[in-house]
């Protein structure tokens, strides 16, 4: 069953190139064809220098803080919470650059090919799933046809590309293409042309505001403190004269022409010197064999593949057409981009992967920690690519260490606390201040001041201990990071007519009204503030009793957990968001931060009366036009799916192609961000397959549309696989197999 992406027409706009990856290196593949254009990426090419932004005055202004709450004085607490107790923004992730490759063309076919569409005949742009291959063809008026092919290979570290010309002999042996190679960077970079190579030195600016900060003192400063960094792009194979003028690389009269690029960041894992590398056919076998290891785990049928274009598929469905066999391509896609953009060994997939265009990204393409990072790993476990998770732990161990600095400075707890969001420097700090100035921004604190943000990335940590299992990382690695976040919460916590609560408490990027008709953000006890404490403390103590640990503060987290203010209802059924029934400023908020413990945490999976509080709360905001982000809708795929209702699942799946994806298939928030396609991904897998609260459960979600189908190779819990076939929308044959142990065929009572 062939899976790709194509197309008849070049791309027009960033959102529909054609992404490639290998973990660190990133690509964006054009398919213009007079002049191609491959955007550029690297994961450690970062705005910024590592430097303290924690804020010493926050913690004298707590106590204050908290005071003003509990008098009611909502509006007050969060203007002197943003004057007092935030630090400057994250740095910005930033594009590497562009490479330029110019098709010189014969006089004597230019004008006809001007008169055909692209400049060419027989157009076709495509992504092969299977090999994580791009390849660009058309024929030109002359006769001859071009095939580009590119890939990014992770065993290599570099992007690789052949192209081809195909046409017969002419008697005097000319023809042949005619390129030039350049790069062209919006850093500061030096190009320098050597044999067959371009070397290119650079250097990244100091800091680099966010893009909504549109009044900053300092937006952009260069200075000399930023991060250095060497590419190179050459030409590795050449059956035509090859030669370097200046800073270009010149190709003549070449049937085949094979070349690479490869970065690094000082520090930071190296491409290799490609120099004398073998040839094209064995670099391909190469990387495919690595990327299948990994790609191939799962497959996945609910109709069959369309012969159309994506784009044109993607239009149809949108007039209301049925396209069964879309959802799984689009379900394996994700899955490529996953492997594309986190690999062992590099940083972590940001807000757009990898693949970020702009030199003041939209939120600084950094890793969001109020949902979207979390998100960007939920499939990592489900849809078999755990290998993929390696970067997420990495980052979350430097933050850990980073994030008792800020614990300390802000809040004068032990532990570890972060925040809403990180950038390769990883600061810890709630953000709001631009660069040069010494009061947060008004309106931050409704999304910078959760310093709840490590608990949530500790609790996607434990979750992947449940699928691979490992008694020595979890010694390793997840007791100690979660033993710090559990002394936090110890220290956070303040007690309240008989209660443990969380104060201050946002509830992430989302207000209430106050009695006074105040739009506010700062309250008591949000519900996921609750969800997440009460989680955090349950996980410390399910490890502690898996590696037979006493640890000194289980006592004390008995003690405080067993006066953990509960979850309330409110009047109409629903969870409530907030300590007290607020009105709402946006019933419709993208966020649904207070269903937490129904997905992705299995809090409440077992307590019927969470459960419908859940339903009811998710409909209301669903009334009142919530899911309007593609990332916001994926999430909720996943509770639709965890409530078993199968057909609103679908219906918001739906939703999602047709109102929040690009053409290239990627998520919109709009702009492109990536969380959308790996929280749908997750999602599909939950419709399919749940291991939660203890049990498993086959087809949960299934909607009538996916009657008939099969996916093989979704992990369930303890290292185990399953295949699963249906007919009729009844399971026909459930096998799970277990790693070095064989499988099983399923009995009913083993899964209902």
């Amino acid at each position: 069953m062939e899976m790709k992406l194509w197309y008849r027409k070049p791309a027009r706009r960033w959102e529909e190139t054609l992404p490639l990856g290998n973990g660190s290196l990133g690509a964006m593949v054009w398919g213009t064809v007079e002049e191609e254009r491959i955007g550029l990426n690297l994961d450690t090419l970062w705005s910024g220098y590592e430097r303290d932004k924690n804020n010493p005055r926050a913690r004298a202004a707590l106590p204050k803080v908290r005071r003003l709450i509990a008098e009611g004085e909502y509006a007050q607490a969060e203007a002197m919470a943003e004057e007092e107790m935030l630090g400057e923004y994250n740095e910005s992730y930033l594009p590497l650059g562009t490479i330029l490759i110019r098709k010189e063309t014969d006089p004597g076919t230019q004008s006809r090919e001007k008169s055909r569409p692209h400049g060419a005949e027989a157009y076709q742009r495509e992504l092969d799933l299977e090999r994580a291959v791009a390849r660009v063809s058309f024929e030109e008026a002359a006769g001859g046809r071009h095939v580009r092919e590119y890939m990014a290979s992770y065993p290599d570290q570099a992007l690789i590309a052949r192209y081809r010309w195909d046409s017969p002999e002419s008697e005097d042996n000319s023809g042949g293409m005619n390129l030039s190679f350049s790069f062209s960077s919006e850093l500061h970079c030096q190009v320098r042309g050597e044999e067959n190579c371009l070397a290119i030195q650079g250097q990244c600016p100091e800091h680099v505001d966010p893009q909504h900060i549109r009044d900053g003192a300092f937006p952009v400063i260069q200075g000399t403190r930023g991060m250095r960094f060497a590419a190179r792009l050459m030409v590795l194979h050449c059956d035509g004269a090859v030669w370097t003028e200046k800073d270009q690389i010149v190709v003549r009269h070449a049937r085949e022409v094979t070349f690479a690029f490869a970065a690094v960041c000082p520090g930071t894992q190296s491409g290799q010197n490609l120099s004398g590398a073998p040839c094209w056919e064995t670099l391909r076998k190469r990387h495919i064999k690595d990327y299948r290891a990994l790609y191939r785990n799962v497959s996945i049928y609910l109709g069959p593949q369309k012969k159309s274009p994506t784009d044109e598929r993607l239009a149809a469905l949108r007039s209301g057409e049925t396209d069964e066999g879309l959802y799984a391509l689009y379900f394996q896609y994700g899955r490529y981009l996953l492997i594309s953009s986190s690999r062992e060994g590099s940083q972590p997939a940001n807000l757009q992967g990898i693949w970020s265009w702009e030199f003041r990204p939209p939120w600084n393409s950094n890793w969001t920690t109020n949902i979207n990072l979390q998100m960007n790993y939920w499939p990592a476990d489900t849809c078999n690519l755990s290998p993929c998770f390696g970067p997420y732990r990495d980052l979350l161990m430097r933050i850990c260490e980073n994030g008792k600095k800020t614990a300390q400075v802000h809040y004068g707890c032990r532990g570890f606390v972060h925040h809403h969001n990180a950038d390769y420097w990883c600061s810890t700090n709630p953000v709001g201040m631009a660069y040069g100035e010494t009061k947060g921004r008004r309106g931050a604190a409704v999304w910078s001041l959760w310093p709840m943000g490590g608990v949530w990335l500790c609790q996607e940590l434990y979750r992947h201990y449940e699928y691979c299992p490992d008694a020595r990382e979890m010694e390793q690695v997840l007791y100690p990071i979660l033993r710090e976040a559990a002394l936090f919460l110890l220290d956070w916590v303040v007690e309240q007519d008989g209660q443990f609560v969380t104060c201050p408490s946002t509830s992430p990027e989302n207000r209430f009204l106050s009695p006074k008709g105040e739009a506010c953000c700062l309250a008591s006890s949000s519900a996921m503030d609750l969800t997440l404490t009460r989680e955090l403390w349950d996980h410390f103590e399910t490890v502690c009793e898996m590696l037979h640990k006493e640890d000194p503060i289980l006592a004390e987290i008995r003690e405080k957990k067993k006066r953990l203010r509960p979850i309330s209802i409110g009047s109409r059924g629903q969870i409530l968001e907030w300590d007290k029934e607020y009105g709402e400023s946006e019933p419709g908020h993208r966020h649904l931060s207070h269903l937490y413990g129904l997905f992705p945490s299995e809090q409440w999976q077992n307590d019927p009366d969470l459960k419908e509080a859940c339903r009811i709360s998710l409909k209301e905001r669903l009334k009142h036009g919530g899911g309007h982000t593609g990332w916001s809708c994926a999430w909720i795929i996943n509770l639709f799916a965890v409530l078993e209702d199968g057909e609103s699942a679908y219906a918001y799946l739906k939703r999602l192609l047709t109102h929040s994806t690009y053409d290239n298939l990627w998520d919109a928030h709009p702009p492109f961000q990536i969380d959308g396609n790996f929280g749908a991904i997750a999602a599909i897998a939950n419709m399919l397959v749940q291991h939660r609260g203890g049990s498993l459960k086959l087809l949960p979600a299934l909607p009538a549309e996916w009657k008939d189908g099969w996916v093989k190779g979704l992990c369930i819990k303890n290292g185990e696989t399953i295949d699963l076939s249906w007919e009729n929308g009844t399971v026909k044959k459930a096998v799970v197999s277990h790693r070095g142990q064989g499988e099983k065929e399923m009995e009913d009572a083993e899964w209902r």
